[in-house]
Parts: structure tokens; C-alpha cells; sequence
């Protein structure tokens, strides 16, 4: 079961929503989690799910950690009864609570400590101490912050409004123009807050749009047309590189599976966000 909260008003800039997923498999279930640049602070309270690395060898995930997919889908691997609490930070997010590059957080798990110092260490300790979703959401959103209030002002590099992609379809030059810099900047100061360059940015957030009308059924010739693809080809060619598979193969495979949950239900897509003042 999957069930999503709201942050407050102050912290809704940097953090998209806090989620918890209880799961009690029916036997041995495989899932695939989709990059998205957007980082998640992901505590396990029960049994720990395994993750495959890219030699094809299985490891059981950390307790805690921080976890941004970027460039490459997770295959997760759920063999028990499994509760989790998460913190889903918009893709900006983290850098506000955070000293570490977030080129250097990609794709792999960062201990609470290294991704947010103090912070994560109390943060696990807090949400482990709750007694309830409710609770933990009030736990996270104190912590958060007090961290937040911590910082005299929001940071020059995170004025970069987001809304500048139009939901994954403009190209980084031309959200360079509405920004008012050059694109080398732009790609520079972007790189530095979310971790990967704007282009390849827009590219996940073409793809999420598109997944979400395959999803629908639409007719993959109209999703190509509507998501900004050059032709039908060039969509295929670019979800087949993110998830390994065609479009019409994916379409057989969502379903009833973990992207139903972890996207298509949460309350908001990364790139509606604003940064206020």
C-alpha cells in the first residue's frame, strides 16, 4: 500500500512530497525503478529489499540512505514483508540542505550522514522513533525546517525556476533564454544544483510525460507528436536506451507495478514545482 503527504508551504519549494509503501509480496517480486533525477531520502523499518548491481549481482539496500537515479533504472527485488518511510525532494531540493555536489550523489546510495550530514543522521533517528506515518510527517517537516530557517536567504543558483523546462519540453538553450544567461552558464550553475546536465534533464522528463500517456493507452504515434520527439523512432530509441525496452513492450509491462504507485500517483511531477522567496 502506498500512501503520499504533503510538506508545509515553507518546505513545499525543495520537497515534492514524503511517501510510505508498505508491501507484502505474493512471492518473489521484481520491479523496476525509473530514473528521474529526482533525489529520495528512503528509510526501511522492516525487512530490507535487494537491489542488482551492474556486474548482475544482488545486494540487500542500507537501512537508510539518499538515492538519486539519474541515468539508469534500479531493479528491485521484494522477498519479504516491507515498510518504508521516504522523503522525495524535489530535484533542486537537496542542494538547499546540503554542502556535497549533487554530481557526486547520482546513481548510487549515500549514507544519511554523507548526503545531509547532521541533518540525516537526525532524520533517521527521528523517523525511527515515531510511532506513525503522522508521526514521522511531523518529525520531517521540524527537522527540515529548522534546517531550512538555518540559511539567511535561498542561495542565488536555486532561483533557477524549473518551470522553465514546460514539462520537459523546451531545450536547455532555450530555458538559458528565459533565464537570462548563456547556456554555458546555465548548464554550469544547473549541473551544480541537480547533478546532471539540463539536456539529459529534459530528456527523463520527456520520458516520464510520454510513459505516462502509454500508461494511458494513447496511440504511440500521438504520444511522440505531444512529448516533443522528432518521430515516432526517435521516442522509441530513447525509452528503449532508459528502461530497456520498446515502447509497446513497456506498455504490456506496466500494469499494476511499482511506476503506478511512485509516479503516477504522487502528487505532483518534478517539474511543476516553483522556488519562492
Amino acid at each position: 500500500m502506498y500512501s503520499s503527504f504533503e510538506p508545509t508551504q515553507e518546505l513545499s519549494p525543495f520537497i515534492e512530497c514524503y511517501w510510505s509503501w508498505q508491501v507484502d509480496p505474493d512471492g518473489h517480486a521484481l520491479d523496476d525503478i525509473l530514473p528521474d533525477a529526482t533525489p529520495e531520502f528512503i528509510v526501511h523499518f522492516g525487512s530490507i529489499p535487494f537491489v542488482r548491481n551492474e556486474l548482475g549481482e544482488w545486494r540487500q539496500q542500507h537501512r537508510a540512505f539518499l538515492y538519486c537515479a539519474a541515468h539508469k533504472a534500479v531493479r528491485l527485488s521484494v522477498r519479504e514483508p516491507m515498510r518504508l518511510f521516504a522523503i522525495r525532494f524535489r530535484p533542486w531540493g537537496v542542494s538547499r540542505f546540503s554542502n556535497v555536489s549533487m554530481a557526486d550523489m547520482l546513481d548510487r546510495p549515500v549514507s544519511p550522514t554523507e548526503s545531509l550530514n547532521e541533518l540525516g543522521h537526525d532524520l533517521v533517528q527521528g523517523l525511527h522513533s515515531a510511532r506513525s506515518d503522522s508521526g514521522r510527517v511531523n518529525v520531517a517537516d521540524r527537522l527540515l525546517t529548522n534546517a531550512l530557517q538555518s540559511y539567511l536567504r535561498i542561495e542565488p543558483r536555486l532561483k533557477m525556476l524549473l518551470d522553465a523546462t514546460d514539462g520537459g519540453r523546451c531545450s536547455s538553450a532555450e530555458m538559458a533564454r528565459k533565464l537570462s544567461i548563456s547556456d554555458r552558464s546555465f548548464s554550469r550553475l544547473w549541473s551544480e544544483v541537480v547533478g546532471i546536465q539540463p539536456r539529459k534533464f529534459v530528456q527523463l522528463m520527456r520520458f516520464h510525460n510520454a510513459l505516462e500517456m502509454i500508461d494511458g493507452g494513447v496511440k504511440l504515434t500521438q504520444v511522440a507528436a505531444h512529448c516533443g520527439y522528432s518521430d515516432q523512432a526517435h521516442m522509441a530509441r530513447q525509452i528503449k536506451a532508459i528502461t530497456g525496452l520498446p515502447p509497446s513492450s513497456l506498455r504490456r509491462r506496466l500494469g499494476n507495478r511499482v511506476y503506478r504507485d511512485l509516479y503516477t500517483l504522487r502528487p505532483d511531477a518534478p517539474w511543476r514545482g516553483r522556488i519562492r522567496q
